[in-house]
């Protein structure tokens, strides 16, 4: 069980109002999701100067759990029975579509009924899919990922969001982000003040709300921010699937043809219809590695309305065909 950083005398600690976290580690899981997770409870017992949340380590069958980085963490048993109030923290790989076993689904709906709180952490979202929790919510997932879910669960909202998160079903894509969806949780269950001092502890300086975005945008990168590039290049990222030429994006932002063209060449060194290829190409192999889908499946899910042209282009750019990259699967 986790141990705070703090003395306490256990007769004279709140038992009722101590909440206690189980860490279920999948493999693959992200060392980073796991420390983020248990550092931000640590230090948000000694913040409040008593020990309010607990914690366990545990997997599926009570076995060692190996890393995305391949360390192997020792578990403290199996699935554990729960109880109202609980947090199920599901630490699974960020990128990844892991195939819950019929078990883990059933032991994660029971654990729902039961009133515990269903925390998913990188490709915990995709677990979650499975199962049919968080139907009538949107679910983070990381970007890598997000395409998948989009097209294996149609009927579900996997968002690119930092977090999402209520008191059923909390989601977020992992990484960094993880200390974002943990402040969030500390500060509504202990308020604000004892969120900013955890953040405070952990050197966290910078955090982000649900509606901020996972990544920094492109503009960022490339040390621009002009307002009409960023809103082309939004509406090409939203709507990859969508028949968009650059006169109609252009009109959409209030730009000519002309200077859009002229803004993508000077700050992305390239054309706006060059720009939308790649990203639609970029999806297609996430689509590919990621999934079981047909390649014309993919080719049409990510705007190419003709399977052998999407091929083409696939294989000049990656230098290899999308028929064998969906076979290595």
């Amino acid at each position: 069980m986790g141990r705070p950083e703090i003395s306490i005398d256990a007769g004279e600690a709140n038992l009722v109002a101590v909440e206690r976290f189980f860490f279920l580690l999948l493999p693959g899981f992200s060392a980073l999701d796991l420390g983020a997770g248990l550092d931000s409870l640590a230090a948000a017992n000694v913040a409040r100067g008593e020990a309010g949340f607990t914690w366990q380590i545990v997997s599926e069958t009570g076995d060692p759990v190996a890393a995305s980085t391949c360390m192997t963490v020792e578990v403290e048993g199996g699935l554990p029975d729960l109880r109202c109030r609980d947090c199920v923290v599901l630490c699974a790989p960020l990128i990844e579509v892991q195939v819950a076993s019929a078990v883990l689904k059933a032991w994660l709906r029971r654990a729902m009924r039961f009133g515990a709180q269903i925390c998913a952490l990188g490709g915990g979202a995709a677990v979650l899919a499975q199962t049919g929790l968080g139907q009538d919510q949107k679910l983070s997932a990381h970007w890598k990922l997000q395409p998948a879910l989009a097209e294996m669960f149609p009927d579900l909202e996997a968002v690119c969001s930092v977090f999402e998160e209520d008191s059923a079903v909390a989601t977020c894509g992992g990484g960094a982000a993880t200390l974002d969806l943990f402040s969030a949780l500390i500060g509504r269950k202990h308020g604000s003040a004892i969120a900013s001092q955890v953040a405070d502890q952990l050197l966290y300086a910078s955090v982000r709300d649900r509606n901020d975005r996972q990544t920094r945008s492109d503009l960022c990168r490339l040390g621009t921010r002009h307002e009409k590039l960023g809103q082309a290049i939004r509406l090409i990222q939203d709507g990859l699937e969508e028949t968009l030429s650059p006169s109609l994006i252009a009109g959409q932002v209030g730009l000519s043809t002309r200077q859009l063209e002229r803004l993508f060449q000077r700050y992305l060194g390239t054309s706006p219809k060059i720009h939308m290829t790649t990203l639609r190409l970029d999806k297609a192999r996430l689509l590919l590695q990621q999934t079981q889908m047909r390649v014309v499946d993919v080719a049409v899910a990510c705007g190419f309305s003709s399977p052998g042209h999407f091929s083409k282009l696939y294989r000049s750019h990656f230098g290899i065909s999308p028929h064998f990259e969906h076979g290595a699967i």
